[in-house]
Parts: structure tokens; C-alpha cells; sequence
């Protein structure tokens, strides 16, 4: 797995101009996560410097994986994206995945083993936040992984 600084902390609340779709199957994720975020960033522009805060969110379905794909946006609605409402979360474990996407699901490897770790589970969709995201290669991307958690007894107890 990969080696990645792991911390606890809360979640903002974010509004973002976005895009959102099912994606059936794992690898075809990026076909819909890049094509989405160049097209919201064709209508909004770099408006405030809304195009510095891309964030996508990610949460398993029956039918794939609930992507909404956007950026931080406190302009008026627009025709070809939608305003969505990213809630602020008490708790979530985070950590900095460095380079290529195509390594990206041992960095989520680690946030979720180090989840379990501490004691916690998953608690809501999980969250990418893209720092820094330009070349085209990916050597140089800098990307938040954001996961909301419970304690585990918290979530058992809910249960019964």
C-alpha cells in the first residue's frame, strides 16, 4: 500500500457548479470525471477563482458509482451544469495522494486501512479534492483524498 501522511479533520460545506452521472464500472470513471470538469469550466470560466477548487465526490450504487464532478461556485445557476450543495462533514480522515491517477486506489487503499485503524468506518461519499491538477502527464498532481467517518460502535448502535 501506499505510504501517505493521514490526518483527521472537519469538512468545509461546498457549493459547487457541477455535473453528476452513474458510472457503471470502475474504469470508466475518468471517461466522465475529465470531460465533465472541462465542460463546467467552459460555461463559469474562471469566475473568482472558482476553476483553483475542482472537487469531485464519489459514492457506490447499485447501478455504479454516483459521480458529481464540479468546482467551488457561488454564481447564479446556468444552463449545463447544476448547483449541487456538498454538505460540511464532522470528521473525515485525509491524505495527499501524490502523481498519476493510475496509482490512486492504493493512497484510498491506505485512507481506508487507516480508517479501520483508528477505530471508524466510512461515513458518506468520499471526496477528491484536485490541489493541483495541470499537466497532462500527472507526474505533478497533488490531490486531497476526503473521507467523512464514524465511530464504528456509533454506526453498530444506529443499527439495532
Amino acid at each position: 500500500m501506499s505510504e501517505i501522511e493521514i490526518i483527521e479533520k472537519p469538512l468545509p460545506a461546498v457549493r459547487l457548479a457541477a455535473r453528476r452521472g452513474v458510472v457503471p464500472s470502475q474504469p470508466d470513471i475518468a471517461d466522465f470525471v475529465g470531460p465533465s470538469f472541462d465542460a463546467v469550466a467552459s460555461i463559469i470560466g474562471d469566475e473568482s477563482g472558482s476553476l483553483t477548487t475542482p472537487i469531485a465526490q464519489y459514492h457506490a450504487s447499485e447501478d455504479g458509482t454516483e459521480v458529481v464532478v464540479g468546482y467551488a461556485y457561488n454564481g447564479a445557476p446556468r444552463d449545463g451544469f447544476e448547483v449541487v450543495e456538498l454538505p460540511a462533514e464532522r470528521l473525515a480522515i485525509c491524505g495527499i495522494h501524490l502523481g498519476s491517477m493510475d496509482r490512486i486506489a492504493e493512497s484510498w487503499q491506505s485512507i481506508h486501512a487507516e480508517i479501520i485503524a483508528r477505530g471508524f468506518v466510512p461515513a458518506g461519499p468520499c471526496r477528491e479534492l484536485y490541489v493541483r491538477a495541470v499537466s497532462e502527464d500527472q507526474s505533478d498532481w497533488v490531490t486531497e483524498l476526503q473521507q467523512p467517518i464514524a465511530a464504528a460502535s456509533v454506526l453498530r448502535d444506529s443499527r439495532t
